[in-house]
């Protein structure tokens, strides 16, 4: 696999180390000339590039017509849209980005069209994992889908939660939440139906948007998942 990675820092010098410790091909544009030649030395191979990754020339010339990936890997999110901007355009690779300031999330996936582009928020990550240990003992992530936007997540309904003893169909979820299943100790797991009764102490398996957690608690404990 042929993979282009624009920037040069600390993250893309590990990631140029282990895609070629994987037999890949590796390209790294780089603009500092100091931070390529030193990439250069750490890695003990010359793969950098030194030039603008935001120059179609300069993509052209690392070879992005025959390329499987491109990773925009610099620290100005819009440097990095650019560069997916131009590979979408001009190849059939894979873009995947890094988003520092998550309120930009949203343009990248404005332009993803059939080939979405996938997004990295190191913000995201910590955010994620700070909340999952936070809510560690009635909420957890199962997994996500589209780049995140979507999880399949398991939250327990401890004694004296709102829901305890309602049906599906007269708790309030959001409408981006859909009940898939109910993990109930001691009995097979039940795919409900709106009449279906929870009890404290089942195991609610939804698929949400990852915005709704915070209602998703409300609507089954009666409390906000504390950020």
């Amino acid at each position: 696999m042929f993979v282009i990675v624009v920037g040069g820092g600390k993250v893309g010098t590990y990631l140029a180390r282990a895609l070629l410790s994987q037999d890949h091909e590796v390209v790294v544009i780089e603009k500092n000339p100091k931070k390529a030649q030193l990439m250069a030395n750490l890695l003990e191979t010359d793969v950098t590039m030194v030039g603008d990754g935001c120059d179609p020339l300069v993509l052209e010339a690392a070879g992005l017509k025959r390329s499987d990936v491109v990773v925009a890997d610099t620290g100005d999110d819009e440097d990095n849209l650019v560069v997916c901007l131009i590979a979408k355009r001009h190849s059939v690779a894979r873009c995947i980005a890094r988003v520092n300031n998550p309120r930009n999330r949203l343009i990248f996936e404005s332009i993803g069209g059939e080939r979405p582009i996938t997004l990295i928020s190191s913000t995201e990550v910590i955010l994620d994992a700070i909340n999952a240990h936070v809510n560690s003992s009635d909420f957890s992530i199962i997994t996500k889908l589209r780049d995140g936007d979507l999880e399949l997540v398991k939250m327990t309904i401890p004694k004296g939660s709102v829901s305890d003893g309602k049906r599906v169909v007269d708790i309030d979820f959001p409408r981006s939440a859909i009940v898939v299943a109910v993990d109930r100790t001691g009995e097979e797991i039940v795919i409900p139906n709106g009449d279906t009764l929870l009890r404290a102490g089942d195991s609610v398996i939804l698929m949400v948007k990852r915005e709704a957690r915070d209602d998703i608690r409300a609507a089954l404990i009666g409390t906000k998942i504390r950020a």
